[in-house]
């Protein structure tokens, strides 16, 4: 059984899960009940399985220099009919990433120079992270330091109660929280900025390419996809481009990746 498991863990989810976790995982099936490869596969196919396999760290405003280029970046995506900017928070576990775009994106609208509306798409393997992303409540342990130059807007959107701190409904209006594999497609090509961060370095090099195929293909054409910090020199894809910018505040240099205009070669005309 545990070798079954680890191959269903590398074929549908891309990842090498650590031994302990397949134990637990075992563990668990077994006493459930379930032992024969159909049932296994079907509690796979439906997510549960990612509960002991992924790693589900995760807080408000984590890596802040990438609020600081979403924050310059938005006039890439400012059109003069206002249309709607869209972004993916892909891998996004218990949802502070999406929830501290939301929290940006709707300071920012209130500005009449920078006002745009937006909506958020979020998904995560994981179906137990998801519905806890929906409650948009969180303890004390996801506010931390690295995120406390965004301080101020934690303390604006989000109220405590006892020892929790929930999430305000018009910051849910605007996000979409579902369950999602990373290796299947996305099945759209509208997003204007795609967060993938801190989840690549788990997924598989043999996978790599395709996960990221699957994260270009709903990007539209000069999209923008933000990685983790630790992760930008592991991306290569025919797709994409690195780029490179120095933001004003703070004065630091910080990388993202542009998906290339993909027309076709048409020929010289003649």
């Amino acid at each position: 059984m545990t070798e079954l498991l680890w191959r269903m863990t590398e074929e549908r989810y891309g990842i090498k899960a650590d031994r302990d976790d397949i134990e637990k995982l075992k563990n668990h099936l077994l006493s459930l009940g379930i032992d024969n490869e159909t049932s296994i596969e079907n509690f796979f196919n439906s997510g549960e399985a990612a509960a002991f396999l992924t790693v589900n760290e995760t807080y408000f405003f984590r890596e802040p220099v990438h609020f600081y280029l979403l924050k310059e970046m938005l006039s890439f995506a400012n059109r003069p009919n206002r249309s709607v900017i869209r972004i993916c928070c892909a891998a996004s576990s218990y949802g502070c990433e999406a929830y501290s775009i939301a929290m940006l994106l709707d300071m920012l609208d209130k500005n009449e120079q920078t006002r745009q509306n937006y909506t958020i798409d979020a998904f995560d393997i994981n179906p137990f992270v998801i519905e806890t992303a929906c409650k948009g409540i969180f303890r004390q342990n996801s506010l931390r330091e690295d995120g406390s130059c965004f301080g101020y807007l934690t303390d604006h959107y989000l109220k405590k109660e006892d020892v929790s701190y929930h999430v305000g409904q018009n910051l849910k209006n605007n996000i979409n929280f579902f369950v999602h594999n990373l290796l299947n497609e996305l099945n759209c090509e509208y997003y204007d900025f795609i967060f993938f961060r801190n989840a690549f370095i788990y997924i598989m090099p043999e996978c790599r390419e395709k996960v990221l195929s699957n994260l270009c293909n709903a990007l539209k054409e000069n999209g923008i996809l933000i990685m983790g910090v630790s992760e930008t020199s592991a991306v290569s894809h025919l797709m994409l481009e690195q780029k490179i910018i120095r933001l004003n505040t703070p004065k630091e240099e910080v990388f993202f990746f542009q998906k290339k205009n993909q027309k076709p070669y048409l020929g010289e005309k003649g």
